[in-house]
Order: C-alpha cells, then sequence, then structure tokens
C-alpha cells in the first residue's frame, strides 16, 4: 500500500517538475530577449556599437561591464541530432551560439548581428533558441522545439 501511495505521487510530481524546468528556461530565454532589445536601443541611443558576448563554459553572458549567469539548471546547449536555425532548419546544430565569435553585435543603426543561441536543461530534453535572422531591419524570435519540431513562441 505504501509501494502503491509512493507511485501515486511521483506520478503526479514528475510531469510538474518538467512543467517547472521548461518554464525556467522559458524566463531565461525572455531574459535574455530584453537584455538585447536594452543593448539594441542603448547602441542607437548612444550612436556606439554595443555587444553581449555568451559564455558556454560557464553558461553566462557578459555586456556592460556586468556579467549574468543563467539560471540553475538551464545551459547554453542543444540536443544532439535537431536541425536548425528554427526558422529553416536544414544542418545538425553543432553549437550552442552561432554568434560570430559567440557575440552578438547591436549597431547604431538598430541592426543586430545575425545568429542563433541555444537553451536547454542538462537532460536535453527541452530545448528554446532566440534567433536573429539575416534581414535589411533586426528582429529578434524565440522559438521552442517540441515533438520534433519548431515552435515560433510569441
Amino acid at each position: 500500500m505504501v509501494i502503491t501511495i509512493f507511485a501515486i505521487l511521483a506520478s503526479l510530481a514528475i510531469p510538474s517538475l518538467l512543467f517547472l524546468r521548461q518554464n525556467t528556461i522559458e524566463a531565461e530565454l525572455d531574459k535574455l530577449q530584453i537584455i538585447c532589445h536594452l543593448l539594441q536601443r542603448q547602441a542607437v541611443n548612444t550612436g556606439h556599437k554595443e555587444y553581449m558576448t555568451l559564455n558556454i563554459n560557464d553558461h553566462s553572458c557578459f555586456y556592460c561591464n556586468h556579467t549574468e549567469k543563467l539560471a540553475n539548471g538551464v545551459f547554453l546547449g542543444f540536443i544532439p541530432g535537431v536541425s536548425g536555425p528554427p526558422a529553416n532548419p536544414k544542418q545538425n546544430i553543432i553549437s550552442a551560439v552561432s554568434f560570430p565569435n559567440q557575440k552578438i553585435t547591436f549597431y547604431p543603426n538598430g541592426t543586430i548581428s545575425a545568429g542563433t543561441l541555444y537553451l536547454t536543461n542538462l537532460q536535453k530534453n527541452v530545448l528554446f533558441a532566440l534567433t536573429v535572422p539575416v534581414s535589411q531591419v533586426s528582429f529578434m524570435r524565440k522559438y521552442k522545439y517540441q515533438d520534433g519540431a519548431w515552435t515560433y513562441l510569441k
């Protein structure tokens, strides 16, 4: 009877934990997008380039003399075998960051260097992406990889 009760409690708790992990990663993605918007506006307002450097080794970013570590359990990483970039997935992802030199550049004219960063968890069963496509006008898109396909997040 004790084992049955434990099994029932575990079956209820596991989906909740997966939901919390997924929400933590999505919150970190939102935070990175907000920082990018801030740096883009700062570059336009000051007339000088701004940068965000992404560190895959310690799962952090550096901007404006400030280092921001990702939340516990969130990593710059990817799921092996998944294709990217999300808008046009043609090749397997080979790096957690595809921005040149792992650095996002924000230009005074409002454009942002093109690339993608991927966030995952330790188990590598959840994957999100923040992308800046090659275009005349820079904008960022958020995606979630689920059930073998990328989904655009608004």
